[in-house]
């Protein structure tokens, strides 16, 4: 029963943001919540260790400016916040926001704003090496409520990705008189379409024909700049609901008076970014093993990554990388009809089988299937994944009673394709 419910909450997903002011479902819904809030090991899986004393946090400040080809910057894409309710991919507990932009000021890193990144991309703007760029998308109330008092207390600027039919502060939704006051704060605004349309739908005018599919860039993407910046001046930038994008949507945007576009997946942004298929990490309130990736920036300095034991892309955790083959790899980039995760603990010895724990993000404890005979651990996600970043965390015991435990992530990339 609860595949079927996610299976259909899938299915419908932000698509139902086409009547006015229906606010998005997560890519990934997760009604295991109750499974993944008891499963603290992998929620909570040396947080506060990873993120308050990493030592890829240096305390100072880094703030020198450097050539433009030498900056790097890591895009955060924020969705939901509430102080008490149970945290999903797409909400967040408020005081983990804190918490994590307090790690922002304690690195040293240099955030900087929607402008500030257009003129080092497009023009001769100059910036520290190690930068951040903080987005929220679709225009929550509580971006207003819970987000935004953290980010002027900071003093940090902030990028509001907003569709144009999840406006009118009703509900969830924020108020162009709230989304003003916080433009007068340090918030820019960016196009997240008209209606939120996900892939599905985009498919479903592909399979009528060409001309449906101009009429559904007109509405989504034509529509929605004049639209927005008649609320709230000028707007030039876009961000790809879901990530999904079409090369007829990026030959549309720039004369709707887009600069940039803005995807899902994850990585650090250089100066040759694609400007229409700029990268970015969602940070989702389950998972901060993502916030630890988007924070590492010791790639480009990883001549020593071997020596250490470093794992590329990872910050430093108490937590191993696997002792044994896994699938998806470590780091690796799968589509999003991957098939299983698995494992294959066939040279590890003395594994007590009864022991083996698998979860998953987004899903929690997971009812992974353990083979003796193969000695191979392996799940099936019962729907398509959407969710960029996917870690799996795995505990097992000894035949002696020792316990163990191994973590990894890799990536969804929503457009490619399975390989025959």
């Amino acid at each position: 029963m609860r595949a079927i419910v996610q299976l259909l909450l899938l299915l419908v997903g932000c698509g139902l943001a086409f009547g006015q002011d229906v606010a998005p479902l997560p890519l990934n819904p997760d009604p295991l919540a109750e499974d993944v809030a008891a499963y603290s090991p992998f929620l909570d899986d040396d947080f506060a260790e990873d993120i308050e004393t990493s030592e890829a946090a240096p305390r100072q400040d880094s703030r020198m400016l450097v050539s433009r080809d030498q900056t790097r910057v890591a895009i955060l894409g924020y969705h939901n916040f509430s102080k008490t309710a149970p945290v999903t991919d797409m909400l967040m507990r408020t005081s983990d926001f804190r918490k994590q932009m307090e790690y922002i000021r304690d690195a040293g890193l240099t955030v900087i704003s929607m402008p500030e990144f257009l003129e080092w991309r497009f023009g001769s703007r100059e910036l520290p090496a190690r930068c951040v760029l903080i987005t929220l998308d679709d225009g929550w109330k509580s971006v207003y409520t819970e987000a935004y008092p953290i980010l002027h207390e900071f003093g940090y600027p902030f990028h509001l990705f907003l569709y144009t039919q999840f406006l009118s502060g009703r509900g969830d939704s924020m108020s162009p008189e709230m989304i003003r006051e916080m433009q007068q704060n340090g918030a820019t605004i960016g196009s997240h379409s008209t209606s939120h349309a996900y892939p599905r739908f985009w498919k479903a005018a592909a399979a009528k024909g060409p001309e449906a599919v101009a009429a559904m860039i007109d509405k989504e993407i034509g529509a929605t700049f004049p639209k927005l910046s008649g609320l709230f001046g000028p707007i030039d930038t876009y961000c790809y609901p879901g990530g999904y994008h079409t090369p007829a949507m990026e030959e549309r945007l720039p004369g709707s008076g887009c600069k940039a576009a803005f995807t899902v997946i994850p990585g650090k942004v250089t100066v040759s970014e694609n400007p229409m298929q700029i990268r970015r990490y969602m940070i989702f309130g389950n998972n901060h093993s993502i916030f630890r990736r988007a924070m590492d920036f010791r790639i480009a300095q990883l001549s020593t990554a071997a020596a250490t034991g470093a794992t590329p892309g990872t910050l430093p955790s108490s937590t191993p990388p696997p002792p044994f083959p896994v699938y998806p790899g470590v780091n690796a980039t799968v589509p999003c009809e991957f098939g299983s995760i698995s494992i294959d603990m066939s040279r590890m010895a003395g594994v007590d089988f009864s022991t083996v724990h698998m979860a998953v993000s987004g899903f929690g404890r997971v009812p992974a299937r353990v083979d003796r005979n193969t000695r191979a651990v392996q799940w099936t996600p019962p729907v398509r994944i959407y969710m960029p970043n996917i870690s799996v965390h795995v505990t097992w015991k000894s035949t002696d009673g020792t316990a163990h435990k191994a973590e990894w992530s890799f990536c969804i990339d929503p457009y490619a394709t399975v390989q025959q």
